[in-house]
């Protein structure tokens, strides 16, 4: 099994947090632009290429916020595999508030939202460990461990 690395950013513009929409056979929920790191490439390039791929926005990695893993057993699925993610999440400031077109999109992404801060806590924000130390994460100068997840698909 090996261990996936995600560089995922908190973009806050004018009190909104900008949020991929994405589905599943669970629905539709929000989650952090970004995602994995390619070999030779730093978690802050990461960022920044998967904000670009994915929304179109050029951001500048300002601090590291926090860290979130996630273990999913998919051995009895079609996917077949242990997953094993771990997140490394970015405040990051916008760099231009016009976007590029985006060239690529997550999996399950269906759009891009801003989303105002204020509704993001009853929001559908996955993780959950995110949503619920969102707060936390955008205020504390120390990168935070906010926890991990084990599930069996």
């Amino acid at each position: 099994m090996a261990i996936r690395n995600s560089a995922k950013a908190i973009v806050i513009n004018h009190g909104k947090i900008l949020l991929n929409r994405c589905t599943s056979r669970f629905g539709e929920y929000y989650a952090l632009p970004g995602g994995g790191q390619n070999p030779g490439e730093t978690l802050q390039e990461a960022v920044q290429r998967e904000l670009l791929e994915e929304t179109g926005y050029r951001v500048k990695p300002l601090r590291l916020s926090g860290i979130y893993e996630s273990v999913a057993d998919r051995t009895g699925t079609e996917d077949g595999c242990l997953c094993h993610k771990i997140y490394f999440i970015f405040v990051c400031r916008l760099m231009d508030p016009h976007p590029a077109r985006p060239t690529e999109h997550d999996k399950f992404q269906i759009g891009l939202d801003w989303v105002d801060l204020q509704k993001i806590r009853a929001g559908n924000l996955f993780p959950h460990a995110i949503r619920d130390n969102l707060t936390a994460l955008l205020n504390t100068e120390d990168a935070i461990y906010i926890g991990s997840e084990k599930e069996r698909i």
